[in-house]
């Protein structure tokens, strides 16, 4: 299969202000996480405005909760319709594909007395385009729409398929579900630029594994000496739930020393609402980073060192991901390198450490090779959020060259299938 690159390249040229006109109307359409949206039907459109086949993906939970890359969703949010979160898919052409993707959600414009410009318009100032979700990601979603329109003409052979998704809820309602609609690919590609602030100039090749766990003890208060007078209370005649928890934390901390790549980490801890009454109630929370295994394995090897040690309980709860990585020296990796190189000049460094990045979706659930690059941009999740206007044209030509590459490549040798680790 082939790409006509440089008949691609000029497309995205002669796109001209396609990048910031898309890019002020996806900032104008509001699409914080879990708010009920219409960002999609923006996207569907562009999809189909590039002739491409256009299925919209809404999010099943009874079956996503059984999934074992499934992350709930942030308690903050309201999903009690998780319907309204519609996901984006779009294909065209034949043969081996190679996925696209971006996700279309965002963060609050909070606090909204500190932004400078209007956070739901597009605004220059300078080299840098203002505005919520700017950097996270619609600045993705652009230069994928735009490398689609400018490669589905040019496409010989090749399929080309693109993922725009809700993601900002852990992946579970946007990222996870529109896995099982991309069809048959072999690579992908998530367009989201560096969390570090580097831009190009780092490739995401890894993610860590993450999740969040709680553990409880109980204690039990001596009787008072005089009636209703805590102050009576002999302490060494009870049990005090706070120092059964020290003790439990302490064997967790061991246990997480001699594991291999696991950090863990205490955050947050209760006992108690009075200084004269001995702690009947502990409680501990924390979180785990690790590079193998899952979550689910290693929470429950923590549990059970907690439960021996005396916890009365433990729980995980909230975010979670499992990890993904694929070898550095990966032809997906090469080819990205030698895109990036050829735009900016610059040889790009590789970025192993972010955490839960939705590359581990490809990964994970499809058994394909997955890296993350994205343009400069900066002050995520946060106001004055920016993106660099000249760099988002930058990473449209990168991503052209990518599928250009690819498809050369698989023209000549089929890989053996990639299998993470």
């Amino acid at each position: 299969m082939q790409v006509d690159l440089s008949s691609a390249l000029e497309a995205v040229d002669d796109l001209g202000g396609y990048h910031r006109e898309l890019l002020s109307s996806l900032v104008a359409t509001p699409s914080v996480r879990g708010d009920s949206t219409a960002v999609h039907e923006l996207c569907a459109s562009q999809l189909e405005r590039a002739r491409m086949q256009v299925d919209l993906i809404t999010p099943r939970v009874d079956e996503l909760e059984r999934h074992p890359e499934w992350s709930p969703p942030d308690p903050s949010v309201d999903v009690a319709d998780p319907g309204r979160l519609v996901s984006v898919v779009g294909s065209a052409g034949e043969g081996p594909g190679i996925l696209l993707f971006a996700h279309i959600d965002t963060e609050k414009p909070d606090p909204r007395e500190h932004w400078e410009t209007d956070p739901y318009r597009a605004t220059q100032v300078g080299d840098r385009i203002y505005g919520l979700g700017t950097a996270d990601d619609k600045a993705g979603v652009v230069s994928v729409l735009a490398a689609a329109r400018a490669l589905v003409p040019n496409l010989r052979g090749a399929r080309l398929v693109v993922g725009l998704v809700h993601g900002k809820l852990g992946g579970g309602l946007g990222t996870l579900p529109t896995m099982a609609g991309v069809g048959d690919v072999d690579a992908a590609v998530y367009c989201h630029p560096a969390e570090t602030g580097r831009g190009m100039s780092q490739i995401k090749v890894a993610s860590r594994g993450y999740f969040n766990f709680r553990i409880k003890t109980s204690g039990r208060r001596p009787d008072p000496v005089e009636i209703r007078t805590p102050q009576s209370e002999d302490p060494r005649l009870g049990v005090n739930a706070f120092s059964r928890l020290r003790s439990v934390l302490e064997a967790v901390e061991r246990w997480a020393e001699n594991k291999d790549r696991v950090v863990c980490s205490v955050n947050r801890v209760a006992a108690g609402a009075d200084p004269l009454v001995v702690p009947e109630q502990a409680v501990a929370e924390g979180a785990v980073w690790f590079q193998s295994e899952t979550a689910s394995q290693l929470y429950d090897r923590l549990s059970r060192v907690a439960l021996e040690a005396g916890a009365s309980s433990t729980a995980m709860f909230g975010l979670r991901s499992n990890p993904a990585r694929i070898p550095t020296d990966h032809p997906l990796v090469v080819a990205t390198k030698s895109a990036i190189t050829a735009e900016t000049g610059i040889t790009p460094g590789l970025y192993p450490a972010h955490v839960a990045s939705d590359i581990r979706f490809p990964i994970r659930c499809l058994g394909v090779p997955a890296v993350g690059f994205g343009c400069l941009g900066g002050n995520f999740y946060g106001p004055n959020e920016w993106v660099n206007a000249d760099d988002l044209h930058r990473s449209t030509r990168v991503l052209v060259r990518m599928v250009s590459a690819w498809a050369d490549r698989a023209t000549r040798s089929r890989f053996q299938p990639f299998h993470h680790k």
